[in-house]
């Protein structure tokens, strides 16, 4: 069987995962994983009874021992446009959209209780959370490519999100909880005898992936718990706080080809290394207070994104375009009012500088915005539904993201139509420039339906 090494090349990209524009972060941080996440801006995600505890505070499983069962659909909209000046040597960006588009994750999640294990009367409860893009069929799929015009840094394809843990009762009012986010490592390799026509022989490929485990520390107090138990009355009640880290995760795929050409002095090397959906490393400090009716949260995040510059250092695909990247401070408030047993309105806002330092980056071309994020939903409770013995609990959350106004440089080395070589850009005859003010908003709906056992 013979065919053409170009024709070889596409087979070997087909098998690994690279088909749809991708971005850093997940869904988890973006937009929540949950209705009451999405609705407040995930200031009360560290607070949370539900499965998706076994990622932002594992520890949190123990406050409930009730199991539960979650389904959950969330759809985004993104609407990011980037509009060319036209100046200062040439036109690149023709058009005023970087990502206008739609997507949908199916959201899963399940909580047990595992007390009984322990000799002890302490809960400790198991958890897990599943997010899959477009109901499975692009679980692991996503694309790395240079570009000469405006690419989103973290809108886009989100690829499968995988998370299980546990939290325990240490004592009464401290828990403690591990748990970890699953990411996939892909590698392929190709070997092939070629000739000088384009024919090859003796092909061979293999493709494997291999999970990447990395961990999630948890810990919550219930200040009324551990400071003041017989107290009813006591000034602690209702009052927590919880501290949670996160280690930097990533999606990643290596490809290593070789053509052996005949008659030709050496081999035809292919190397290509490649990131997607990094999450940064992460120290998150929550605090929460719970009165008669209403609960109110604040926490903050610190995502050390710098560890972003030296991964992307050995990305051959986004190494030439030297990327930076800052540590930043995410700032969160929230809150869920009760207005009766069984409904409740949930509300919050988030504020997030650009990790993005670079304003130009050579042939990638990313643009980032600072944020603000505002969100709203509500909680239904049905005591008795239908056949069920207990309780089920229907959620709505919306999210809205607004993108502030940023200037970047779009700059590539690829000529203009029959241009060769490119014009220049400030004097540079190698390259071509434009500036653009990039924007935008972006729409995030998540309804998910828990049932408790």
């Amino acid at each position: 069987m013979t065919s053409s090494a170009s024709r070889l090349a596409i087979a070997l990209l087909a098998a690994v995962p690279m088909t749809s524009m991708a971005a850093m972060g997940t869904i988890a941080t973006n937009f929540g994983l949950t209705p009451t996440d999405t609705a407040s801006a995930q200031a009360l995600s560290m607070f949370s009874n539900q499965p998706s505890a076994v990622y932002y505070n594992p520890a949190y499983l123990a406050r409930d021992r009730r199991g539960a069962l979650s389904a959950g659909f969330l759809f985004t909209e993104q609407d990011i446009t980037a509009k060319g000046w036209g100046m200062p040597d040439s036109i690149i960006q023709s058009g005023d959209t970087v990502e206008d588009s739609s997507n949908y994750n199916v959201l899963l999640g399940l909580k047990t209780d595992l007390s009984s294990m322990l000799k002890s009367d302490r809960a400790m409860v198991l958890g897990f959370q599943l997010g899959a893009e477009r109901t499975g069929e692009r679980l692991l799929s996503f694309k790395s490519t240079t570009s000469q015009l405006p690419q989103s840094l973290r809108y886009g394809q989100q690829s499968l999100f995988l998370s299980v843990g546990a939290g325990l009762n240490v004592i009464p009012g401290l828990d403690v909880g591990a748990s970890t986010r699953i990411t996939l490592a892909a590698e392929a390799e190709l070997g092939a005898e070629a000739r000088l026509n384009g024919q090859t022989s003796a092909e061979g490929l293999v493709v494997s992936a291999k999970p990447s485990i990395q961990p999630i520390l948890s810990a919550n107090i219930n200040w009324g718990q551990l400071a003041c138990p017989e107290d009813k009355y006591c000034w602690a009640n209702g009052l927590e706080t919880a501290l949670t880290y996160r280690y930097e995760s990533d999606f990643s795929t290596n490809v290593s080809a070789n053509a052996s050409v005949r008659n030709a002095v050496s081999n035809l090397p292919l190397l290509i290394r490649t990131i997607d959906s990094y999450q940064p490393e992460m120290f998150s400090a929550g605090i929460q207070y719970n009165f008669y009716k209403i609960r109110l949260a604040a926490s903050a995040d610190y995502q050390l994104w710098s560890g972003l510059n030296d991964k992307l250092r050995n990305d051959t695909i986004k190494d030439q375009a030297d990327l930076r990247f800052k540590d930043t401070i995410v700032p969160r408030a929230g809150f869920e009012y009760r207005l009766n047993n069984v409904f409740s309105i949930i509300g919050g806002v988030s504020y997030e500088e650009s990790p993005l330092e670079t304003l130009d980056s050579l042939n990638v071309n990313y643009v980032d915005n600072d944020r603000v994020t505002l969100g709203f939903g509500f909680s239904y409770l049905i005591e008795q539904a239908l056949f069920l013995s207990m309780p089920l609990r229907m959620d709505f959350g919306y999210q809205y993201h607004i993108l502030d106004d940023r200037d970047f440089l779009l700059v590539t080395d690829a000529g203009a139509g029959n241009q060769t070589p490119p014009a220049n850009c400030n004097g540079n005859q190698n390259v071509r420039c434009e500036v653009i003010t990039s924007g935008g908003n972006v729409h995030a709906f998540n309804a998910s339906v828990n049932l408790a056992f």
